[in-house]
Order: structure tokens, then sequence, then C-alpha cells
């Protein structure tokens, strides 16, 4: 009975469109108060504290906050610039540069969200001047931001080791190869499309690859993405060879794009000041022109360019803070809720009795695995990605266990589908963020021009993302048949801490 009840009540909470920590919270009480004689509130109580003071979760509010100060300091603007020069000459053209930006600034941020937004924003207004298909570089931008929480640092595969306790340095470096496969699979996907359809995007014009000036131009923008490669290097190598823990590594991740933040958003008064410094000592004959040295000769000029490149920097970082808070937040209370929820099953019996009966099934694991891929596809169309994580897994880990399926592995099976369940219509948030982007560039190009904007519809993203999840599907596929594509890294390597 007890079983009927608890999926009984979690469906219609769900569809009352009830928040996911209060209905997995209320679900939590209500089948403990009727079906149990457990000390409630003291249950309650210690799951409150061991759900929330686990080390290991204290990467997640980290890796969020870096993610925030990435996407709120202009990194994400400088490496789309740096990026579309090396691939626009591919079928498809700046589409692909969505994919690749999406890839480097995930492995940057760890967030979806923050991915899709600040690439989006950077990207959109570009793309309706040149005349490319709408709906394909929408799909692109969401599905691209989707790499966020597969491409480590993933907040996702932190959450999932958290819940089955794995390691989280095995579960990295399982997710490296399928993440950067999922992204080139796009890609190649992106040219097949604009092949055939010869509208889809025009052919791009840029620096030849047959003169030493273009190599030259090419090679020089590199420099721009040479902090954040040693940052990412820093931040995912110290997991990988041991060095660091998760949150440790998070915690240097933080610090890092903080500087990066402040220097980006600072060259408008170094670069003048070095300039007066050189000309001062008379080592360097240096032209001010291009410098804006008219301003240096002002009285106070100076001094007000560092009062207001220390405000913007202070707004960023505050701005940054409160989105971390209440991004944080939500995640730690859904996690509070799904912990009292797994352990209100445990104790009525409830996960024990879904493995007994999934085990007379007879199923092998790789079957078991591919109807629980059914399953989540389904589950994905009208349920938040992580809600659908933290709400299952515990309730599933019995069985897994039981069927021998390697943890691991299906983690980042479980990880793709919640990719998928992030651009699944009509459910996915990356279409909302997505959807809301566009309808601010739409309003500023509106007000430059005086005119009004044009009202767009989230049916086109609902279209543009279709492609993409066939992509993902075949991935999963590619994953579920040939586990090595997970397990190899981490097997070759052990993993870190």
């Amino acid at each position: 009975m007890a079983i009927g009840v608890a999926f009984g009540l979690m469906g219609a909470f769900f569809m009352a469109g009830l928040y996911v920590a209060a209905a997995l919270g209320c679900l939590s009480l209500i089948i403990m108060y009727f079906f149990s004689d457990a000390p409630l509130w003291n249950i309650m109580a210690n799951k409150a504290w061991e759900s929330n003071t686990s080390f290991i979760l204290v990467a997640v509010p980290l890796f969020v906050l870096m993610g925030e100060l990435m996407n709120r300091s202009g990194m994400g603007e400088k490496m789309y610039q740096v990026i579309s020069k090396w691939i626009f000459f591919l079928p498809g053209g700046l589409i692909h540069t969505n994919i690749v930006s999406c890839a480097i600034f995930a492995a940057c941020s760890g967030s979806s969200v923050a991915t899709s937004a600040t690439i989006s924003r950077v990207s959109l207004p570009s793309f309706r001047q040149r005349g490319y298909s709408e709906r394909m570089v929408i799909g692109s931008l969401a599905a691209g931001g989707t790499l966020g929480i597969l491409i480590p640092p993933s907040i996702s595969l932190i959450i999932y080791g958290v819940l089955v306790e794995e390691s989280i340095g095995r579960l990295y470096l399982a997710g490296f190869v399928p993440g950067i496969m999922l992204a080139v699979v796009f890609m190649v996907m992106i040219a097949i499309l604009a092949l055939v359809w010869k509208d889809m995007a025009p052919r791009e014009q840029g620096a030849s690859f047959k003169t030493l000036e273009g190599w030259v131009d090419r090679i020089t923008s590199l420099v721009g993405l040479l902090p954040m490669v040693i940052l990412i290097f820093i931040v995912l190598g110290s997991i990988y060879m041991g060095i660091a823990t998760p949150s440790e590594a998070a915690a240097f991740g933080v610090s890092g794009s903080f500087v990066l933040a402040v220097l980006m958003n600072s060259q408008k008064v170094t670069a003048p000041l070095l300039s007066k410094l050189l000309r001062m000592t008379g080592l360097i004959n240096v032209v001010p022109g291009s410098f804006k040295a008219e301003m240096l000769s002002q009285g106070g000029a100076d001094r007000a360019a560092w009062v207001a490149t220390l405000k913007l920097n202070g707004e960023i970082v505050q701005t940054a803070i409160i989105s971390t808070i209440r991004t944080t937040g939500m995640i730690f209370l859904i996690i509070l809720a799904a912990f009292t929820l797994s352990f209100a099953f445990a104790r009525l019996g409830i996960s024990q009795d879904i493995a007994d009966m999934i085990t007379s099934w007879d199923l092998s694991p790789t079957v078991l695995v591919l109807v629980l891929i059914v399953f989540y596809l389904i589950l994905g169309t009208f349920m938040e990605s992580f809600a659908m994580m933290v709400t299952t897994v515990p309730i599933l880990l019995p069985t897994l266990e039981q069927a021998g399926v390697d943890l691991v592995w299906f983690g980042i099976i479980m990880v793709i589908l919640v990719e998928a369940a992030l651009i699944s219509p009509p459910e996915g948030i990356n279409l909302y963020v997505l959807h809301g982007v566009r309808q601010d560039v739409d309003r500023e190009q509106a007000e430059l021009a005086n005119e009004i904007a044009k009202e767009s519809t989230i049916a086109d993203v609902w279209i543009g993302v279709l492609p993409f999840m066939a992509c993902m599907g075949i991935v999963v596929i590619l994953v579920m048949l040939f586990p090595q594509i997970a397990l190899w890294l981490p097997d070759l390597v052990k993993g870190g801490r």
C-alpha cells in the first residue's frame, strides 16, 4: 500500500506544479508519518545535517560561483572570437563555433545554464546579421550548453557521485571522452545538414590558411585563450592526478576565475597606465593615440578610471555571489529532500521491493539499462532534469547493485539522459534560457533601430533541438554498447581522490 500511495502522491505533486524540494519533502513527511513509527523530526534533522555536510558537496557552490564569474566577466566573448577564426571554413560556418565554445566554456564552469546563457548572448546578434537558420543556431546553443554537465568539472556528476558514493575523480575521467564525442557528433551532424540544406548557413570568409598573415593572426589570437586553458588544466589536472580533491580544485578555480574577471574588466585602465609609465621612463617611444592618451592628460582621469573599474568588478562579483546563493540553495534543498525520501523508502522497504520486483524479471544488465534509458527519456519530457536524477537514483540504486551494473558507466549514461532532458520539450530548462536570451537580443536590436521587437515563439527552439536530441541518442547507444568509451580512461588512470 505504501508504494502505491508514495508514487501516487509524487505524481500528483509534480502535476500540480509544486516545487521539487517541496514535493519531495512533503512526500517524505506524509509517508513517514502514516506508515512508520520512526521519530520523524529527529530523522529530518539528522538527514538535513548528513546530506549537506559532505565535504565533496563544497565543490558545488564553488563550481557554480566559478561559472558565474566567467559568465559575467566577458571571457565568453573573447573565447568565441578566437575560436571563430579557426573553424569558420567548415560547412555550417559559425554554428560549429557555438559547439566548440560551449565545450570549452563547459570545461571552465560545469554549468549548463551558464554555458547556454553566456555563449548565446555573445553569438546571437551576429547570426541575425549573417543570415543563418535561426532554428539551427538556437538548437546548437541549447544543445551545446548541455555539454556543461558532462564535460568536467560537472556539477551533476558530483551530485551523482554523492548519491551513489562513487569516486568523483573516476566519474570526471569517465565523462571526458563521451563529452568530447558528443561535441564531435554535434559538429558532424551540423556539417551534413549544411551540405544538404544550402540555405542553413552562408559560407564564411576569414583570414586565409594559405598566407603567413592569416596564420599569424590566428596564432596570436590564442594568447587570449591561454589563461582559460591554464585554469582548466590546473583545475581538472589536479583532480585527475590525485593532487587535489574536487572541492580543493574548485576553490582554486574560483580564485583563478576571479583574477581573470578582474583583469578582463581592468584592461581599459591598465593599458593607458602602462603606456604612461613607458613614456615617463623614456625606454619606449609609445604612440599614445591607441591608448586614448587624451584621457590621461585630464586631471584625476586615472583615479576616476580605477574607481569605475573597481565599481564594475564589485558589481560583477556581487551579482555572481547572489546568483550562486540562489542556485546553491535550490540544489541543496533538493538534495536534502531527496536524501530524506531515500531514507523513507528504505525504512519502509519500498526501494528493496522495487529492486526485488525488477530482479524477478530476470533482465540482463544491458536490457535493464535499456529499459531505464526509455524510462528516463519519457520522464525527461515532463520532469526537471536535476530533480529527475536526485529523485530516481537513490530508489534505483539497490536494483542497479543487484544487477551488477557498473555505477560509473551508468552514471555517464544517466548524465547524457539528463542532458537530453535539459532540451526536451516542453520542460527543458535550456529551451527557456535560450528563448529568454533571444527575446532580450530582439528587444536590444529593436531599440537601436527604433523599431518594434518582433515576436518569437518557443516552438522554434523546440524544433531546433530535435536533431541534437537524435545525436544524444546515438552517443547513449554507443556508450551502452561499448562501455569502454566511458571506462577506458578511469581504468587507465585509476581516477582521482
